[in-house]
This record gives C-alpha cells, sequence and structure tokens, in this order.
C-alpha cells in the first residue's frame, strides 16, 4: 500500500496535466501512486496525452464527464493510499511536498 494517493482531476486539461505528473514524480518521497481521473474529455489533445501515459505510478480512470467533486471521488474510491492528495490537473507542488506533509501526518 503506497503512503499517499494523489488524485488528479482531469477534464480537458491536457496542456498542463504533464508538468502536474511531473511534479509528482519529483518528489522525494516516493511512496505514492498517482491516479488521474479523465471526466468525460473531449479535447483530443488531452485524450491522446492520457492516453501515452505509462508509469507504473500512475492509473487513469476514464468516466463519463461529473463535474470535479465526482472525478475527486472517484478517484478516492480507487485509491489504496494512507494519505490523500487532491491536486488538480493545472497545479504543481515542490519537490518535498509529499515529503513534509507526510513527517507532520504521520506525528
Amino acid at each position: 500500500m503506497p503512503k499517499v494517493s494523489v488524485i488528479i482531476p482531469c477534464y480537458n486539461q491536457g496542456q498542463f496535466v504533464d508538468e502536474t505528473v511531473q511534479s509528482v514524480l519529483n518528489q522525494t518521497l516516493q511512496d505514492f501512486e498517482i491516479i488521474i481521473v479523465n471526466d468525460g474529455s473531449t479535447e483530443k489533445n488531452t485524450i491522446n496525452i492520457l492516453k501515452q501515459y505509462s508509469h507504473p505510478k500512475l492509473k487513469i480512470i476514464n468516466t463519463d464527464n461529473q463535474g470535479l467533486a465526482s472525478a475527486r471521488n472517484n478517484g478516492i474510491k480507487e485509491s489504496s493510499g494512507k494519505y490523500i492528495l487532491p491536486l488538480d490537473a493545472d497545479d504543481k507542488i515542490g519537490n518535498k511536498y509529499l515529503e513534509l506533509a507526510v513527517n507532520i501526518l504521520d506525528k
């Protein structure tokens, strides 16, 4: 079981999602999983980017468009981490974010 499940809802945000995913992959704490929830994207660029992802820590879930809250909840249902980090597809985190957060949460 990973320590952290990073849940990334994505609806037509292909132009940002690579940087978001890379910011997670660059973490000093590597005990995580990434779950991207494709919330019914219609933009071809986003669909193509998500289809190309292949990483052992990353899982893509495809759903009909249900909105941000439902996309997050769908990702959480599929997660197995002790902690959940909801992260929007157009956001990035610093490379020590997970390490610092887990240290605080474990205390």
